[in-house]
């Protein structure tokens, strides 16, 4: 059943007091900029999330911070500030900031710097670098004293260095359109036929994909949101089966191409009502990832590229390409392919005149966990995903495989399952 408009704007509007915006900001830490792109005492780099903006910076010692973009004082841009002596000094009169958000230096005002720095009103917010990307928890009203909510220690955050790549790009639509992307298994086998094609290789097991393009699907809620399996009959009788996670609010954990291939995790966090920030982890738990289609980028902080064009020349689509057996015209990246979709639906997809069936049951679950917890937030209700006491972020391990006629895919899942699977079916996503 297609949402309302009421639902519609609930789910996808963040910026101002939008209840999603500030559930968000009070129950999650946020993915802010790629942690190779803050060097110690570097520039500090501009970042804007939930409809707000602010700067990441690298102070000397290497701990990380994120603050308002504008000081305190009279309003001028730190992103502009010099970056030294484990402070961020803004260049109009020097006030400085440590990397816990306070001010330490406001060297134009006379009489007892420190008393009157403590008096000031400032926004503090913790950050923290883990798994190759700077995160923010942005909750308002933070003192030294507030507890965070738990860190999502998903299952790259601890790993090496070499067996991870971490690539993003702003794309101009909201953001709940990607999400939605990441849980739609059914759009593989067509809008990704020839990028599949191009990456997999002979043999690997995601070309089946191409092949069966009618999953079936169950589920398992999990104390961080649910997985589920895809599952595709094949002509001999087995059943190809992926089992991907969704981790509250927006990860898309997806499961590698073969048992010792790279695993994908896609999130995109908003970075106003009409925008968003698409982030790529790859990440191989056996060994060194290597070069990947992910890993080969020229661009942390923009990529996967976006279509080429406009609307005016659908986005750039290459039909003379289309012609030669490539399935979309969009030959640049899987991910230019998924953005080409998001960018036709509009700014703010309009979901009330949808008309579903049953390939759907992962995109309608994400659309009910996000709607309940918004809901739940704006009716001052505790936050059921991360105050769970059995959380456990690194459990959200993603598999597939080939199993013989009459297997099951719990049979490739070694968390133990606690909970009851739920079939979809085409009632519940009529």
């Amino acid at each position: 059943m297609p949402i309302s408009q009421h639902e519609n704007d609930l789910l996808t509007r963040v910026e101002h007091d939008a209840p999603m915006g500030a559930m968000i900001r009070q129950n999650y830490w946020i993915p802010a900029v790629p942690s190779s792109l803050l060097l110690a005492d570097g520039a500090p780099v501009r970042i804007r999330l939930l409809g707000q903006n602010y700067v990441a910076f690298r102070a000397t010692d290497g701990s990380v911070g994120v603050l308002d973009e504008q000081c305190v004082h009279r309003k001028a841009s730190l992103a502009l500030a010099k970056n030294e002596n484990n402070s961020l000094r803004c260049l109009f009169h020097a006030w400085a900031y440590n990397t816990q958000g306070e001010v330490i230096a406001a060297p134009n005002h006379t009489g007892d710097q420190g008393e009157f720095c403590k008096k000031l009103r400032v926004n503090r917010y913790r950050a923290a670098d883990r798994g190759g990307i700077v995160w923010a928890w942005l909750a308002k009203g933070q003192t030294a004293d507030s507890v965070a909510p738990p860190f999502p220690a998903l299952p790259f955050v601890d790993l090496p260095a070499d067996q991870r790549s971490v690539t993003s790009v702003e794309v101009p639509t909201n953001w709940v359109q990607a999400v939605e992307a990441s849980m739609d298994s059914s759009h593989v086998g067509v809008l990704h036929e020839s990028t599949t094609q191009i990456t997999a290789g002979g043999g690997n097991e995601r070309l089946l994909m191409t092949k069966a393009l009618a999953p079936k699907l169950e589920f398992e809620d999990r104390p961080f949101g649910y997985r589920y399996a895809a599952l595709r009959g094949l002509p001999d009788g087995q059943v190809y089966a992926r089992v991907n996670h969704f981790v509250m609010p927006w990860f898309g954990i997806i499961c590698p191409p073969d048992a010792n291939g790279p695993t994908s995790v896609f999130f995109s966090t908003p970075v106003d009502d009409v925008t968003h920030r698409a982030w790529f982890v790859h990440y191989n738990p056996n060994h060194a990832l290597g070069m990947t289609i992910m890993s080969a980028t020229p661009d942390v902080w923009n990529f996967p590229p976006l279509p080429p064009g406009t609307a005016s020349n659908n986005w750039g689509q290459n039909r003379d390409l289309m012609k030669r057996g490539h399935a979309t015209g969009f030959p640049q990246h899987l991910g230019t392919e998924d953005f080409a979709m998001f960018l036709s639906q509009g700014p703010i997809h309009d979901r009330t005149d949808e008309q579903l069936c049953t390939a759907d049951g992962a995109v309608i679950r994400v659309r009910r966990l996000l709607l309940k917890a918004a809901q739940d937030f704006a009716a001052g209700k505790p936050h059921a995903h991360t105050q769970a006491k059995d959380l456990d972020y690194a459990s959200a391990q993603s598999v597939g495989g080939v199993l013989p006629a009459g297997g099951q895919w719990r049979a490739l899942v070694n968390v133990p399952t606690a909970l009851p699977t739920a079939t979809q079916s085409a009632k519940e996503a009529a």
